[in-house]
């Protein structure tokens, strides 16, 4: 009985200790979803003084970084980002996507991301290309990816041989799926460069495929 009587007062202490640390996880997890509430100047901010974003665990970080940097730096937000804040924000968002692929190597999106914001400066060429090939080598048939790589790709000047094989695997990804194929006949009018290439890889896709290929070229040129 004494032994019970004992147990009690400390099972409430260690209780109590489990809900504040639970607390504080919860307060270091969310501050970043606080502090990138409100303008972009304040989200802007946010990254800027915080480019790592410690102590986030996975999901939320990529969470945070969705908001803070693909969003704002690609125009997927309703507000616009003043020109003069561009470079800072490119800048910032470079550092946390080295961060992040430093530690999800094998997360194909995080790659393209990286490169993306590599390409905003000259200086980062190694580095946009080898993250487009590590983006294409771990999300070969995702065509989001494949769509978004082509029209970075197509804003890079003189690209490498290895780079241009990227264009030549993601036009074959986009032709072997029906939603690829969709985006890849939006990329046959947008890329008159590319036609040959894109018309060569669905000429070896099956008539039906081919049919349909032409249905959406039609339809999106009216």
């Amino acid at each position: 009985m004494l032994s019970l009587k004992l147990s009690a007062p400390l099972i409430g202490l260690f209780s109590a200790g489990l809900l504040c640390l639970g607390l504080y996880g919860m307060s270091v997890e969310s501050a970043p979803f606080l502090s990138t509430a409100g303008t972009v100047a304040d989200r802007l901010q946010s990254v800027a003084a915080d480019p790592d974003v410690p102590f986030l665990s996975s999901k939320r970080a990529l969470g945070v970084f969705d908001l803070d940097c693909r969003r704002l730096a690609f125009d997927q937000t309703a507000e616009t980002i003043p020109f003069e804040d561009r470079p800072r924000l490119n800048d910032a968002c470079y550092e946390r996507a080295k961060s992040m692929v430093a530690a999800a190597p094998g997360n194909a999106i995080l790659w393209l991301t990286l490169a993306r914001f590599a390409a905003t400066d000259a200086d980062r060429r190694d580095t946009t290309f080898r993250a487009l090939e590590l983006s294409r080598a771990y999300g070969p048939w995702q065509y989001a990816l494949a769509t978004d790589r082509m029209q970075l790709i197509a804003l890079i000047p003189d690209t490498p041989p290895a780079i241009k094989a990227i264009v030549d695997a993601d036009i074959a990804t986009l032709a072997a799926s029906y939603r690829g194929r969709e985006d890849l006949a939006k990329l046959y009018i947008a890329m008159p460069d590319r036609r040959d290439q894109i018309t060569a890889a669905i000429e070896k896709r099956p008539a039906g495929q081919q049919n349909q290929f032409l249905s959406r070229i039609r339809r999106n040129m009216q």
